[in-house]
């Protein structure tokens, strides 16, 4: 998935941290401490009902009734599942309160149920079933489908032509918002899709259409089925006044894939534009990953009303405001493409995996602009997208609370991926891709970090533990000293390098860092393997040194240290201006220290004043929350306000923009 606007989640994840004391310890262990009961669920979280582990589910069968003028929805599903467990009895699905079930059908008697206020409906079988035992269910339901976070489920919507336009948006946990299901990502299973909708429309899902037929008077219906395996979701509904662009897609690896764009008729002639480079993209995906993963079937585009795109399985739907007609969206195009590989193909086990998806399909972009301008975009591109202090606020890439806290899953994941590539080299590197997304069994299976890691270590010949885990647990980068010094040498004055380097913050990283010594007669290329809390290091050149730089392309995710340059007090205001009441102060302690916040306001009065005692100096940056509001408990009016910082004598002074 690609989300534009992330302002909800980074406002829930604010509001949190304030109460726990920072963003940081809003982690998955604290979330599941505070369950109450197993019916506790949250889609943001990508919770389902605990009890469906016992079950697989190996077919979906939907038969939909979609009707835009009352928002409303009817459906049948059939599950098809097979019981993991003996004497398995209670079959627990997940459908939303909102939505009302009127039967459940099991081998053409109706069977009671109980519809739980934690979005779980537990179905007693007459008799239970061995583990192993195949059998199936069939839930009819009907209702006006709610969008639990405003864009999230089926989204009822009227496009630039005042036609209806009806679009489901899934992830993490939202299928059971419209539709019952095992709302998981671990379960993947085939399914078929039958949509019946006013005969003014048309109707896309994933896979291929089998048949259109018309239906009542004034309906019609189109009969969908997906031929591998999904998770819920990336099943897809869209329904609108949709015109439709194709064309054949031949690649030089072997694939004849139909693209299919579904799209607004006002933006028919901007599509043609966008999407014109979609046969070039398929080539570079599968040069750089192997062939598209669902062959025999379309790859293309349904529009909807939305702010970025979900790379549904065969045809993502995408935002109406990214169509148009410059081709500036492109990035955006490869990304949900490379998804088909990383998460629709190879989909993760558990949500804490979700950086396998995103990380890689972030990555897909930055190698798109190194396939139209080399290697200087490249870096570039993945320049443009580093931003420490926003990765720190949101939180660790691995298993982060909410699943989509923000940006850090797309753009640190992807940085992990440049920095292994950079460490591993381009040959053994790009083997390991085209492996990780093809070999072991995996395509149309699911995947772990740890699996990723090990393959990862096989292709490298290296130990990757203490590489990965710290980039992906922790919030903050290493923080390095660098030093060297330049000596009389074997070849003369000035021709021997000293470099030791250091690491100062509690978690070691894992590093090999690039060095580039330009002397009188050239350019040398060195590293330095850094894994321990030192590492040093002497070089004899040629000729004299003229100048040392550390990692000069930024191979590594790393900072300079605090304590060889940076000072003591405030440095960062985040975000600025503010969200959600909530401003974070960032500063940096070198000992334990009394710190005094003190928020002026733009005519110089104090409106705000803490003591926050003795603070102990934390990894990377210390942290502060003001929550806006001034001595009385009141929130103050939006305006310019100055934040001030006493440390032990020394002040720091940051401006401050608050919004309401």
């Amino acid at each position: 998935m690609f989300c534009l606007f992330l302002g909800l989640n980074l406002m829930a994840a604010g509001a949190m941290a304030q109460d726990q004391g920072g963003l940081h310890q809003l982690n998955r262990q604290r979330f599941e401490s505070t369950k109450t009961s197993p019916g506790d669920k949250d889609g943001s979280l990508g919770d389902a009902a605990a009890q469906s582990a016992n079950y697989d589910v190996l077919r979906y069968s939907l038969d939909l009734r979609i009707n835009p003028a009352e928002a409303s929805l009817e459906g049948t599903v059939q599950m098809k599942f097979s019981a993991l467990v003996p004497d398995f009895q209670d079959f627990v699905f997940d459908l939303d309160t909102q939505l009302g079930i009127d039967r459940v059908v099991y081998h053409g008697s109706e069977l009671e149920f109980t519809q739980m206020d934690g979005d779980s409906v537990v179905v007693q079988l007459p008799a239970a079933l061995s583990s192993g035992q195949v059998d199936s269910l069939v839930v009819e339901y009907s209702g006006n489908p709610r969008e639990p976070h405003g864009d999230r489920g089926l989204m009822y919507r009227t496009n630039q032509d005042d036609a209806p336009c009806v679009a489901s948006m899934s992830e993490p946990a939202y299928a059971k918002y419209w539709w019952p299901c095992k709302d998981r990502p671990d379960d993947k299973a085939f399914s078929s899709v039958s949509i019946t909708v006013p005969d003014t429309l048309v109707a896309v899902s994933n896979g291929t259409l089998i048949l259109e037929e018309p239906a009542e008077p004034g309906w019609k219906t189109y009969h969908w089925s997906e031929a591998y395996p999904m998770p819920t979701y990336l099943v897809s509904v869209a329904v609108s006044n949709y015109l439709l662009q194709a064309e054949q897609c031949d690649t030089p690896h072997g694939s004849s894939i139909p693209l299919r764009h579904w799209v607004f008729p006002l933006d028919y002639d901007d599509a043609l534009v966008d999407f014109a480079p979609m046969c070039e993209m398929m080539e570079f995906c599968e040069g750089h990953f192997g062939s598209y993963p669902f062959q025999g079937e379309k790859y293309g585009h349904a529009e909807f009303l939305w702010s970025g795109a979900m790379e549904h399985t065969t045809v993502t739907s995408i935002g109406h405001r990214s169509i148009r007609g410059d081709g500036s969206r492109d990035w955006l195009i490869v990304h949900e493409l490379g998804h088909q590989w990383f998460g629709d193909s190879l989909t993760p086990h558990t949500w804490a995996d979700i950086w396998l998806n995103e990380g890689f399909a972030t990555y897909t972009e930055a190698l798109w602009q190194e396939h139209k301008g080399g290697r200087e975009d490249y870096l570039a591109y993945l320049d443009f997208w580093r931003d420490d202090a926003t990765w720190a606020f949101q939180g660790p890439v691995y298993d982060p609370v909410p699943v989509f806290p923000g940006r850090v899953i797309y753009d640190k994941g992807s940085w992990i991926l440049h920095m292994l590539r950079e460490r591993m080299g381009d040959t053994a590197f790009f083997a390991l891709v085209q492996d990780w997304a093809n070999g072991g069994g995996r395509p149309g299976g699911t995947v772990t970090t740890e699996e990723f890691i090990t393959l990862a270590e096989s292709f490298s010949g290296q130990q990757l533990d203490s590489f990965f885990w710290p980039y992906l647990e922790t919030n903050y980068n290493p923080e390095i000293v660098f030093d060297y010094q330049v000596a009389d040498g074997d070849a003369g004055a000035e021709t021997r390098l000293e470099i030791s380097l250091r690491q100062v913050q509690d978690r070691l990283f894992n590093n090999i860092f690039p060095v580039v010594v330009t002397t009188t007669a050239g350019v040398e290329n060195f590293s330095i393997h850094l894994i321990g809390r030192t590492a040093s290091a002497i070089f004899e050149l040629s000729a004299p040194v003229v100048s040392v730089v550390l990692d000069p392309e930024a191979s590594v995710l790393w900072n300079p240290s605090s304590s060889s340059g940076q000072a003591v007090g405030m440095f960062l205001a985040y975000p600025n201006p503010s969200i959600d009441h909530y401003v974070y102060l960032r500063y940096h302690l070198e000992e334990t220290s009394a710190v005094v916040v003190r928020i002026y306001d733009a005519k110089g009065r104090e409106v705000a004043y803490r003591d926050l005692g003795q603070v102990q100096p934390d990894p990377g940056f210390n942290e502060y929350v003001w929550n806006e509001k001034d001595d009385s408990g009141a929130l103050v009016a939006a305006g310019i306000y100055w934040a001030t910082m006493e440390i032990e004598g020394l002040r720091s002074v940051l401006k401050i923009t608050v919004l309401h």
